[in-house]
Parts: C-alpha cells; sequence; structure tokens
C-alpha cells in the first residue's frame, strides 16, 4: 500500500483470476525504486477443492541492490476433512546475499466438526548462509460449545543458518466465546 499504488484485481471467471500492482518511486516516501507484481490463481470449476497459484514481481532493494526478481508459487488441494498444501518462494537477487529460497508444505485433518489436526514442514535456504534453516510443527485444536482449546508443537534447526542453533516452541491455550 501507499501513495501511487496501482493496483488491479480481475473478477473470477471459470474459476481463473488474475492482479497485478505498480507501485511508482516517485510518489512512494522512503522507496529508491518502483515496484511491480502480477499473479494468477486457478480454481478449476471441473477440480472441486483444488486452487493453484503463480505470482511474480521486480523490486530495487536499494540503490546497490538493483533487479530483485521474486516469485511464488502454490497449490491447494481439499477433500473431504482433508487439505494438502505446498508453496515455494524464491528471491532472486543479483548476489548470493539477496538470493533466497522457501519450500513449504502442511497437511491437516479434520477429525470431527470439534477437532482438528495439522503438521507442516518448511526450508529456508538464504543464499549466503548454510545449513539450511529447517522448521516443523504439529498443531491440534478442540472445540466443545464457546470453549477451545488449542496447543501447538514446533521446533526450528540452524536458525539463521548458524549450525545446531536449535529452537522449540509449546504452546497450549485456552479461549472462551461469550
Amino acid at each position: 500500500g501507499g501513495n501511487g499504488l496501482w493496483r488491479y484485481d480481475s473478477p473470477s471467471i471459470s474459476g481463473i483470476s488474475f492482479s497485478a500492482a505498480y507501485q511508482n518511486a516517485a510518489a512512494s516516501t522512503g522507496r529508491t525504486s518502483s515496484y511491480s507484481d502480477m499473479g494468477v490463481k486457478i480454481a478449476p470449476e471441473a477440480v472441486e477443492g483444488l486452487e493453484i497459484g503463480y505470482a511474480t514481481g521486480e523490486y530495487d532493494e536499494s540503490a546497490t541492490v538493483l533487479g530483485v526478481d521474486v516469485s511464488v508459487m502454490y497449490a491447494k488441494y481439499t477433500y473431504g476433512s482433508f487439505t494438502v498444501g505446498y508453496q515455494q518462494n524464491e528471491d532472486d537477487g543479483p548476489t548470493t546475499a539477496t538470493t533466497d529460497e522457501s519450500d513449504s508444505w502442511a497437511v491437516s485433518y479434520a477429525v470431527s466438526d470439534d477437532l482438528s489436526v495439522s503438521y507442516g514442514q518448511h526450508t529456508y535456504n538464504d543464499g549466503n548462509l548454510t545449513p539450511d534453516q529447517e522448521s516443523s510443527g504439529f498443531s491440534a485444536s478442540y472445540t466443545m460449545g464457546g470453549t477451545t482449546i488449542s496447543a501447538a508443537f514446533n521446533e526450528t534447526e540452524n536458525v539463521r543458518g548458524v549450525a545446531a542453533n536449535d529452537e522449540d516452541s509449546y504452546e497450549i491455550a485456552l479461549s472462551f466465546a461469550f
């Protein structure tokens, strides 16, 4: 968002929609360059539950780092109680310090109207750091009336590309709706 931003989102036609955006650097405070992107989302009517998307863009990170190409691709499929998703992102800059890649996938299962569980993994490759940062997580939630109890257990290895810099997190939450 901001000054000098133009954006267009097309209506969905047979499950296909298109979007494009452009932001003029001259009209935007603090930007050194213009930014542009475009994307397409396909949710074919013939395959219920499938959604596929791709987007690409370009920006200048700074006055000395010009021409960073970004792209993202995802696919999501829902069948009954299962949902599976995959996403891949890439920032392709002129140096390894301005290049990174990210891959993630997840699956969720609605055991019943009240109980859901999910698991996912994420790998992040910062172009000039090794090893890759790898994360995984499991979560579950149970709802009864206006009360929900949920739990999440996550771990990340090689945080910020530092070998053996590992972190675990656990969360248990109880919420009430009145």
